[in-house]
């Protein structure tokens, strides 16, 4: 039966980007210098400045000192985020309309920063005065004050935040910005403003693809992401959207721009040449499980685990797969199986999932994925029952 995975669809996402491009293989991002213009070129990086940066406000600090070396004080053109490397369709088909102000269903693009959320801090209902971080992002609030509501914080095209409605005396989120690129080309400049360089010109996106290598243009610093293996350890242990959205979207990243559909289309080929996945098995429309249009059967599931498990391969996924209470979505879960149990859990409205590898007291393995679909009961209970299923599987 083909049933909504939640975020046990990254499990799919993970394996095919983990044999499509490689464990080893870290993205980079450029600075180029085009005439009197700074280029901001995106390689498909999800964690520029975000939770890998140890100092976020020096993130830039190579591509700063690499201008610093020229001699360079003055940009006297403008800073351009160039994001050609993917197609200009930030969001995945299936996403809900009212899920995209949220940290958790930010848009997709080849430049990020700050994993394309800012936070936002609003104090004093009556006379509301908003903050947010980083704080080179703008914001105005209209709101009137109500203890028992939420107001609505928007991000406008220019990634300015807005916050309407009602709200309590204080309020803070983290809100996903408009236009990721504009926002890491924003960031870019304020660093250089930061650090004496003045940029007379504005902060521009270029999703046109265009060549790198014409005589006057020069690149001059490069910053590498992570490794693909720590990158998913992100997808699979805390279940991070925008990791996987944007990872997904990097299997069709060359000539052309990438896409959805091309990427969606190089992993059902691996899915079905190399997992051993049927035709009729697994309907994705987007890489994190977000939409309620992805489709998987339980069998499908097993089935990607025990390829997992290969081997060949077991020790890598053995690392990456959520671990009962260690960081992550299990962390307060099935702490008695730490050492025997590695999984995957998901969850959206109606949904709950949880997945796994779990080996006996004795010795031998078993796999297994439980998937419940328009259940009506409380999360609390619901997870409750889908663990004591879980325990009894282990017990062998």
């Amino acid at each position: 039966m083909l049933l909504m995975p939640a975020s046990n669809r990254k499990l799919f996402t993970a394996a095919a980007v983990a044999s499509c491009i490689g464990f080893d293989h870290q993205f980079a991002t450029e600075l180029w210098l085009d005439g009197d213009d700074v280029i901001l070129r995106g390689g498909g990086d999800p964690s520029l400045g975000g939770r890998y940066a140890f100092d976020r406000d020096a993130v830039f600090k190579p591509f700063v000192d690499a201008l610093r070396s020229r001699g360079v004080a003055e940009i006297k053109g403008d800073v351009i985020a160039d994001a050609s490397l993917f197609d200009r369709n930030t969001l995945p088909a299936g996403w809900e309309w009212d899920d995209l102000f949220y940290y958790y269903a930010v848009p997709v693009d080849a430049l990020a920063y700050n994993e394309n959320v800012v936070g936002v801090m609003a104090d004093d209902c009556a006379r509301p005065v908003v903050a947010t971080d980083p704080p080179f992002i703008p914001a105005t609030a209209k709101v009137t004050c109500n203890e028992e509501k939420e107001p609505v914080v928007r991000s406008e095209k220019n990634n300015t935040v807005t916050i309407e409605g009602e709200m309590p005396q204080h309020y803070q989120t983290l809100a996903a910005v408009s236009d990721p690129a504009l926002y890491a080309g924003q960031a870019f400049a304020e660093a250089l403003r930061q650090a004496g360089i003045r940029v007379r010109g504005t902060v521009r996106v270029n999703g046109t693809p265009r060549t790198m290598t014409l005589a006057g243009r020069e690149r001059v610093a490069s910053i590498q992401s992570p490794f693909v293996s720590d990158l998913l350890a992100t997808v699979l242990k805390p279940s991070q959207n925008h990791y996987a959205e944007t990872l997904l979207k990097n299997l069709s990243a060359g000539e052309a721009p990438a896409s959805y559909a091309a990427s969606l289309d190089a992993e059902r080929r691996f899915l079905i040449g190399e997992a051993g996945l049927s035709e009729g098995e697994f309907r994705f429309q987007d890489g994190s499980g977000l939409s309620s249009h992805d489709l998987v059967t339980a069998s499908a599931v097993v089935k990607l685990l025990r390829w997992m498990d290969d081997p060949s391969r077991r020790g890598a996924w053995w690392q990456l797969l959520a671990t009962p209470g260690e960081e992550g979505t299990l962390r307060r879960r099935l702490l008695p199986l730490a050492a025997r149990f590695r999984g995957k859990t998901g969850s959206i409205s109606g949904v709950n999932s949880l997945s796994g590898i779990v080996r006996g007291a004795n010795g031998g393995t078993r796999y297994f994925s439980i998937v419940l679909n328009h259940h009506l009961a409380g999360s609390g209970q619901t997870l409750r029952t889908i663990d004591a299923m879980a325990s009894a599987i282990a017990d062998f």
